[in-house]
């Protein structure tokens, strides 16, 4: 069963380096721009090169060697454009239009988001990144069945008569999507903030069984829609966190945070609980391969999808639990690469997550002093804060006094930050921002669920209020199962709602691979003014995302951020190219 997405099915834009070369020096050639050439001419069905590839430079001349970039495209003369960098600019130009001119094309504007590349999604919830069609495909075929009157999924050997089987199609069928999604969703008697929290509990027990196909589903989502990379959060550190939970009884203050440490690295069990954890890791990042296909002859796009996961540490749970999956996460990321990051996820304002904020900090601070601070653990913290209304917290609850993104921010020392939405309710949100600038902290911006969950969109929605203050921002999916969006969903939201344009999304992209928990230098030395580092400065041949040559191509092979970011500009050359 193929789900109901937002957009329509269309293969991404993709072709190999040397065709986007060619392709917009013809265009200069013939004496158009850039970006004049008529028609589709991008041809979909040649595989993106890997990412891993991008720095091969083939027989393009070395750096200082006097036949030019441009010679081998068999250009004698200048561009009559002026300049390649004036074609790519003129290229660039049209995009922008072209996206003004099809707002009011519904099929038009969702095939242009949909080949628009993107960087990376970076705030993505496994479980709920999986369209509900997904799982219950899946459940069928465990032999589940399903209660008719919660529409929760029973294992098959609690089957009765009283539940359903699986359904293909048909009204029952119909309502178990409403009910594990916000489809066709209207809120009344049940707001969208429970229906959406709600979806979990339903279709947990086929997620829990089908990691490896839920990463594979979501790579060849982002790969059908032109994304580089997917960092996933789902919950890891678990055995850990039960060590925690068996060295620690009754409250836990700060001051207790030393000498539970050091009972959970000293406890007999540790190692052969940390052991357990990272090889559930290593199993997810191998896993997803199989159901890809990315061993066959044929490698499948979604293959050459960077990923990397974020340990998902649920705030609602016990703290000597949290503290424990904490202390794994950092642990695990000194033993495999796979893990880069870890948030603390749950509603932010379910009562105990209010009660236990300020402990969670405090673990956080405490942690990025034993690990961060002295380099022993790579791992970086993104944490959901700011995702509160006043309508949604309980009583006896003020947003200003929340204060969850500062806090967030000067004591969780989170690198990015997950929704933000309520930052004007912060005290001193304008200082606030400004050392969220300061530090470069991204904000990842969610837009369906946040008019989902909370109803915050439009002019309510602080992202213009982000970018007009130069805290960096990304479009991000959150649960795009859920949502019944996907990335190209978000930069729809984002056009519509936020009345972005091509260059905003644009740099957007941009800046979620800035901040993508990638090892590595960024190609950027100023990703703002699109200023790159000194060794892949263009010259008046070349543009990034061309076949890197000389000391470009050896920084890139250094560099994985940077060899990803290059190729998001080759994208967009290829993109804007074929305009």
């Amino acid at each position: 069963m193929t789900p109901k997405t937002l957009l329509p099915t269309r293969r991404p834009l993709h072709r190999t380096l040397v065709a986007a070369f060619v392709l917009l020096g013809a265009a200069c050639e013939s004496g158009q721009t850039a970006g004049s050439a008529k028609g589709d001419t991008a041809s979909a069905d040649v595989p993106a090169q890997p990412v891993d590839d991008v720095s091969e430079a083939g027989d393009v001349p070395a750096a200082g060697d006097t036949q030019s970039a441009t010679a081998d495209t068999g250009q004698d003369a200048p561009p009559p454009c002026g300049t390649r960098a004036a074609c790519a600019a003129a290229a660039e130009e049209k995009a922008e239009v072209r996206l003004q001119e099809v707002l009011d094309d519904p099929d038009a504007l969702d095939a242009f988001l949909r080949a628009v590349p993107k960087g990376a999604d970076l705030h993505n919830h496994l479980t709920g990144a999986v369209y509900a069609e997904n799982y219950l495909d899946w459940a069928r075929e465990d032999g589940n069945c399903v209660d008719p009157e919660t529409y929760g999924l029973l294992f098959g050997n609690k089957c009765t008569d009283e539940t359903e089987p699986i359904p293909e199609s048909g009204p029952f069928f119909d309502a178990i999507i409403r009910a594990w999604s916000m489809q066709d969703f209207v809120p009344g008697e049940e707001s969208g903030h429970d229906h959406f929290f709600a979806t979990f509990a339903k279709f947990g027990l086929v997620a829990g069984g089908h990691r490896n196909e839920s990463i594979a589903d979501v790579l060849n989502r982002a790969a059908e829609e032109n994304a580089l990379r997917v960092e996933t959060m789902f919950n890891l550190a678990k055995n850990v966190g039960a060590v925690g939970a068996s060295v620690w009884s009754g409250p836990l203050a700060a001051e207790d945070l030393p000498a539970f440490y050091d009972a959970i690295l000293t406890d007999p069990d540790f190692e052969a609980a940390l052991d357990d954890d990272v090889s559930v890791v290593e199993s997810a990042a191998s896993g997803y391969r199989k159901p890809l296909g990315c061993d066959d002859i044929a490698t499948p796009p979604a293959c050459e999808v960077g990923l990397g996961f974020l340990a998902q540490v649920a705030r609602t749970g016990p703290a000597d639990t949290v503290f424990g999956q904490l202390v794994g996460a950092f642990e695990m990321a000194v033993r495999t690469p796979w893990i880069v990051g870890a948030n603390l996820s749950s509603p932010e304002d379910d009562p105990s997550s209010l009660e236990r904020y300020d402990i969670h900090m405090a673990m956080l601070d405490f942690l990025h002093g034993k690990y961060t601070a002295t380099g022993v653990s790579p791992l970086r913290i993104a944490l959901h804060a700011g995702e509160l209304t006043q309508e949604y917290l309980p009583a006896g609850h003020t947003l200003g006094a929340a204060a969850h993104i500062r806090k967030a921010v000067e004591l969780g020392h989170a690198r990015r930050i997950g929704h933000g939405l309520d930052v004007f309710s912060e005290p001193d949100p304008e200082g606030l921002m400004a050392t969220m600038k300061e530090r470069s902290v991204l904000v990842e911006i969610c837009l369906s669920s946040n008019i989902q969950i909370l109803e915050v969109s439009g002019e309510a929605h602080p992202l213009r209020g982000y970018m007009s203050r130069g805290v960096p921002v990304a479009l991000a999916t959150d649960d795009q199962g859920i949502s019944r969006s996907s990335m190209a969903g978000e930069y729809r939201r984002g056009v519509l709602d936020q009345e972005l344009g091509y260059r905003e999304l644009k740099r957007m992209a941009r800046d979620s691979l800035e901040h993508a928990f990638v090892e590595g230098a960024s190609l950027w030395w100023s990703v703002a003014e699109a200023l790159p580092v000194g060794d892949c400065t263009p010259t008046e041949a070349t543009l990034l995302g061309d076949p890197p040559v000389g000391a470009c191509a050896a920084f890139l092979e250094a560099n994985d951020k940077a060899r990803l970011q290059w190729e998001l500009e080759r994208r967009f050359l290829e993109f804007e190219g074929g305009l």
